[in-house]
């Protein structure tokens, strides 16, 4: 009974200590910054959220547009954006047809290149949509995904390439006129939350991230860089990493840290760029502007954190209210 009695105590002193040992960010300095009122954020991805009042967010800017009920705003293009609900419909609005489609499972993931639409669905099945003759005429699968990061990245077009980014850390890079698989790259293997949260193209190289690991895929080889991540931004041909631990680096494409900065104990909720700036928002309502080379920041006290956040066109969105980015600097 009293062995019983001391590991209760140990193991009850351990719990106590871990859920007292949690540590916050805490800056010197901060000035207060009173943000507007707006509706909330109640969904978002990589390339869009949804406010409480329906209207969509892209990276560009609201949508003045309100969404039929159950659909979101999946990704934007130009003039081109493409909506869909969790039944598997999809709308394809371009400037000149709109086009209703209905796919196996719900859309999660989008781009249209030309007349295709490049489309990943929730179950980790993938392929490409032909608009004009509303057919399937490419699909395949990869393995199921127990748990995902809402961030999923959409599709990107290399040329006469699509790197298709799936649920399960892996990248499919298909050629569009064969509709034949060129090659397979691994970002990362983790068990959870593995998908791709970013991809995009820093000079020469194809960039991808998980929340585990960035990696860099060029004529030169593939290059890594592990940290637990929890945003990814490029900026004028610039890459920087926010890490869990607070850590914000520029990488160049052999991933090589240029630059690091770190704000010890800051939990990045989301992170950007703008006017030759950076932006993080720690989840205690710090938000970091600091200057791209990472020698100088200010930082303001705004509302804590307790949902969703979203930058779109310049502007931060949460729990009703709207930071205009463009009004903060580091100096």
């Amino acid at each position: 009974m009293r062995i019983q009695t001391l590991l209760f105590g140990g193991v009850a002193l351990l719990l106590m200590g871990g859920c007292g040992s949690k540590q916050y960010y805490t800056p010197e300095q901060t000035i207060s910054f009173s943000p507007a009122s707006g509706a909330e954020v109640i969904a978002f991805s990589r390339d869009a959220a949804m406010l409480s009042d329906g209207t969509p967010l892209s990276k560009e800017g609201k949508l003045d547009r309100k969404l039929e009920n159950g659909y979101a705003l999946i990704h934007r293009q130009g003039n081109t954006v493409i909506f869909a609900d969790k039944e598997g419909r999809v709308k394809v609005i371009t400037p000149y047809k709109n086009i209703d489609i209905k796919l196996p499972q719900a859309l999660i993931g989008g781009t249209v290149v030309k007349d295709k639409l490049i489309y990943l669905l929730k179950d980790n099945s993938f392929g490409v949509y032909d608009l004009n003759t509303k057919k399937i005429v490419y699909n395949n699968k990869s393995e199921k995904a127990l748990s995902i990061d809402t961030r999923v990245a959409n599709p990107y077009q290399i040329d006469n390439l699509v790197v298709i980014p799936t649920l399960n850390g892996k990248l499919t890079i298909l050629e569009l006129s064969s509709l034949k698989v060129v090659k397979e790259i691994y970002v990362s293997t983790e068990s959870i939350l593995n998908n791709i949260i970013f991809l995009g193209r820093l000079g020469d190289s194809l960039i991808a991230a998980t929340p585990y690991r960035v990696i860099s895929v060029s004529a030169n080889g593939q290059r890594s860089f592990d940290r637990g991540i929890s945003e990814v931004v490029l900026d004028n041909n610039r890459l920087f990493v926010f890490a869990k631990d607070g850590m914000i680096s520029e990488l160049d494409p052999s991933m090589k840290v240029l630059n690091e900065k770190k704000f010890k104990f800051a939990h990045f909720a989301t992170a950007g760029a703008l006017n030759n700036r950076l932006y993080a928002m720690d989840k205690q309502g710090y938000l970091i502007v600091i200057n791209p080379e990472l020698t100088e920041n200010r930082v303001y006290a705004l509302p804590e954190i307790e949902g969703y956040s979203f930058i779109s066109g310049g502007k931060l969105y949460y729990d009703g209210n709207v930071v205009d980015l463009s009004k903060l600097s580091y100096r």
